[in-house]
């Protein structure tokens, strides 16, 4: 059985878990992870914010869970049940989003919505990094996670939407130039490769600084 890391619950201790999580090994810009529908669903704001709120519902509870309960469970077994609670809670979701917010932003996305149940920000921080925490790290982590993943794809997906539409949030922005390349895969690559790239350009700075 793993042991848990000790952890003093002081503000200082949990304000550098949320900020190593959030910014400093942000999930998608450092680790890589996530970046799939970054790249085929983020092409406009509102799907940023969807996807930002659904990941984050899957991954709050299914990290305390597995924080609660993941070393009681054999490791097999680990996978199949944050799954299938991640499927259900992403059912309830569509079903509010079909008839209550917007039956075209649904239809937008409903092949993308199922998958989060299984996407890789789930799997990596709630099957792997919660297991070992205790639950108020692990929530900790979750929510950072969950705000790091939704900056990085609401940045790209604001990005592609003026560039490829014109619009932002469905607001026309009056640009005479629109570039619907933009909503193309390869300009995603771009804007993750440019945002990692500054990430990166920050940190070392702050290194520096923190060195003198």
């Amino acid at each position: 059985m793993t042991q848990k890391q000790p952890f003093s619950k002081t503000v200082s201790e949990i304000k550098n878990v949320f900020f190593d999580s959030f910014l400093g090994k942000n999930i998608v810009l450092v680790q890589a992870i996530g970046i799939t529908p970054i790249i085929a669903a983020g092409v406009t704001l509102q799907k940023g914010v969807v996807l930002t709120l659904c990941t984050a519902a899957v991954l709050l509870p299914a990290s305390l869970f597995m924080s609660v309960f993941g070393e009681k469970l054999p490791a097999w077994l680990r996978a199949p049940l944050y799954s299938v609670g991640a499927a259900l809670i992403l059912l309830g979701a569509a079903v509010l989003l079909d008839r209550a917010i917007s039956h075209e932003l649904y239809a937008s996305l409903y092949v993308f919505l199922p998958l989060t149940a299984v996407n890789t920000v789930v799997s990596y921080r709630a099957g792997g990094f919660s297991v070992s925490h205790v639950p108020v790290v692990a929530i900790t982590d979750a929510i950072a996670s969950s705000l790091g993943f939704g900056l990085v794809i609401c940045l790209v997906s604001a990005l592609r939407e003026i560039a490829s539409f014109g619009t932002l949030w469905g607001n026309s922005m009056d640009f005479e130039i629109v570039l619907p390349e933009a909503a193309l895969p390869y300009a995603a690559f771009l804007l993750l490769g440019f945002s990692a790239a500054f990430l990166q350009w920050v940190r070392t700075r702050l290194l520096e600084r923190a060195a003198k």
